[in-house]
């Protein structure tokens, strides 16, 4: 028996032929497939396509719906019932996010910076030394608390006297010559101006420090001086801006502890060290 005899095709002729008869076997196939379905309209196929696709669908129609009218048959809408009202009221007060009003900042108080004093130790000691003679020897009553807390009023009392205009209030707080001093010291630096704003309240005055004692006698009489300087700061609206405005004071303050005089504390001299505006 003779084995059959291969030929052996080129790659590329291969490939065309075999694609060639592919192509001719299904189209024969599809041919076939054609001739054994009843044959039918071309628009019966037409429309049942078309009655599987979503334009052939009925179309929705939209009407105007009118509002519903009361029983008597009046004009006005069928209102709300009053529990519907409360509950949403309720609801609003529970669960609302509303942004909280703020004041305006005109009507809120600005904060005040703190200032601190870092005196010299040795100085501190001194003074209390002086301030222990002063009580246990000249004076039983004396305690230092309030004597700063004295201080401080006539302090801000004079300030405000001087903001005022009313000079003649400063006769019993301060000594004639110390009167005069500060009169001229006002009439030559000090404009209408700054006297308005040098008014201080007690809680201005942040620090009032004692710098010096000194015990005078002077024959029969004995003296106490006590010098005392004052920081205060504060807020004052200076053309319609706010501004923070720094005061240094300096005082004397004078007392006779001879027998048979009037127990009082007057104030010997007074100066304003420093005023600045320190911010605007």
């Amino acid at each position: 028996m003779m084995a059959s005899s291969l030929f052996f095709l080129p790659r590329r002729i291969c490939a065309k032929f075999v694609a060639k008869r592919v192509f001719v076997a299904n189209f024969h196939s599809l041919y076939c497939l054609t001739k054994t379905i009843p044959a039918t309209s071309q628009n019966s196929i037409l429309t049942n396509s078309l009655n599987t696709s979503f334009y052939n669908q009925p179309l929705v129609e939209f009407r105007h719906l009118e509002p519903r009218r009361n029983d008597c048959g009046d004009d006005k809408y069928i209102q709300p019932g009053k529990g519907s009202l409360s509950f949403l009221k309720g609801f609003q007060r529970s669960f609302g996010f509303g942004r909280k009003i703020e004041k305006p900042k005109k009507n809120r108080k600005r904060r005040v910076p703190r200032l601190i004093l870092l005196q010299n130790p040795f100085t501190w000691l001194m003074i209390k030394i002086d301030f222990s003679v002063l009580r246990n020897i000249w004076d039983p009553t004396f305690h230092e608390r309030e004597f700063k807390f004295g201080t401080k009023q006539a302090i801000s009392r004079i300030t405000q006297v001087i903001s005022s205009g009313q000079l003649k209030d400063l006769n019993g707080l301060l000594t004639k010559p110390a009167r005069l001093s500060l009169m001229r010291e006002l009439d030559r630096n000090w404009g209408e101006k700054q006297r308005s704003l040098l008014a201080l309240n007690h809680d201005d005055i942040q620090i009032s420090s004692p710098r010096k004692v000194y015990f005078i006698r002077i024959g029969d009489k004995k003296f106490c001086d006590v010098d005392m300087a004052f920081l205060a700061l504060k807020w004052a609206p200076i053309n319609s801006i706010e501004a923070l405005i720094f005061t240094e004071i300096f005082a004397r303050f004078h007392r006779e502890y001879t027998p048979h005089c009037i127990p009082e504390w007057t104030i010997a001299y007074f100066k304003v060290t420093r005023f600045e505006v320190l911010r605007r």
